[in-house]
């Protein structure tokens, strides 16, 4: 287990490597609803969602080593997108294989006229989807800062204000508002370092 040291200067992903609880329920938190995004556009519906999900989670804790954070690989959400492809491939798979059960030749044909919704990974579905990585970041760390070096943070990083307009909203130094905008960016790059290219992260 990381000691308090280790866990303000690793990464997300090398905690999570090191079987850190809190970091692996932060690594579901940041990216389960994806899972659940890829899973119900594949026309799962509830229940199966929920298994898969629980599949997914544990190949990922088995095979987290094998991830390489490398440009060339493409980002962990390429990596568990695969993997999430992968078990709604084999569920697909063993339902085609059951003689009549579970729903009838009716789901029968429906399987079979079922498209890939996930063979194809468009500029806009990866740019909507590293947003929604790096808002739940983002809500992960917000607790770790006070209101109103959030609020600084948030009117620099989304809203475009300049630090000294935000220092006059603010009552406060331009230079208070510049180290609030810096030490939460560091922390948000923390977080999300090796998990996703600095080109898919919009803040930066």
């Amino acid at each position: 287990m990381p000691s308090q040291f280790d866990i303000t200067s690793l990464s997300l992903l090398q905690r999570a490597r090191s079987d850190d609880q809190d970091a692996w329920q932060q690594m579901v938190h940041l990216y389960g609803p994806l899972v659940q995004r890829w899973c119900k556009r594949s026309g799962l519906q509830d229940e199966d969602v929920a298994d898969i999900f629980q599949e997914t989670f544990r190949s990922v804790s088995t095979h987290l080593d094998r991830f390489k954070p490398v440009k060339e690989v493409g980002s962990f959400r390429s990596w568990l997108r695969t993997i999430v492809r992968t078990k709604i491939a084999d569920y697909y798979r063993k339902l085609n294989e059951q003689p009549a059960g579970r729903g009838g030749s009716t789901d029968q044909l429906r399987l079979a006229a079922v498209s890939d919704p996930m063979a194809e990974d468009s500029d806009e579905d990866a740019g909507e989807e590293n947003a929604l990585i790096v808002q739940r970041a983002m809500d992960l760390i917000q607790p770790e800062f006070s209101p109103q070096n959030w609020k600084a943070f948030r009117l620099v990083a989304l809203e475009d204000y300049s630090a000294v307009e935000i220092a006059e909203q603010l009552n406060v130094q331009p230079q208070a508002v510049r180290q609030a905008n810096y030490r939460i960016r560091r922390r948000l790059r923390l977080v999300l370092q090796d998990l996703m290219e600095p080109d898919d992260t919009p803040l930066e």
